[in-house]
């Protein structure tokens, strides 16, 4: 019995696992921006929300830096929010474009052939 009363102080508790990271909540709010962005782009009037999303999502990505290296939501948040805030300007430009050309002389007669189709492909329904 003397010697498990000896070997007690040698006894070394097993070591613990690898500690788990809980997530970063900026980061994974930048990536739900980023995604709520590029989703609100198939909406055509609904660009400007499209952008700001955009926005927020790279600057939350950033904020949730905090000087460590971005995980794996802030890189997301900021491709996201950069395909967001990209595309948002380029349908802007697009819906600039068409409207500019639907005022256009020039152009009526395409948009009309553009109506005529679209019509007879409802009566035909």
């Amino acid at each position: 019995m003397e010697y498990y009363d000896n070997n007690d102080s040698q006894y070394n508790p097993p070591p613990q696992g690898p500690s788990v990271n809980q997530p970063n909540k900026m980061a994974i709010a930048s990536m739900i921006c980023g995604i709520v962005g590029i989703l609100l782009l198939c909406c055509c009037v609904m660009f400007p929300a499209s952008v700001l999303l955009g926005v927020t999502a790279i600057v939350l990505a950033v904020q949730s830096k905090k000087g460590e290296p971005l995980c794996g939501y802030g890189i997301a948040g900021i491709i996201l929010g950069i395909f967001s805030l990209v595309l948002g300007i380029a349908e802007f430009a697009y819906m600039m474009l068409i409207t500019s050309m639907m005022r256009d002389p020039q152009f009526a007669p395409i948009f009309d052939q553009i109506m005529e189709q679209y019509e007879n492909a409802i009566q035909s329904r």
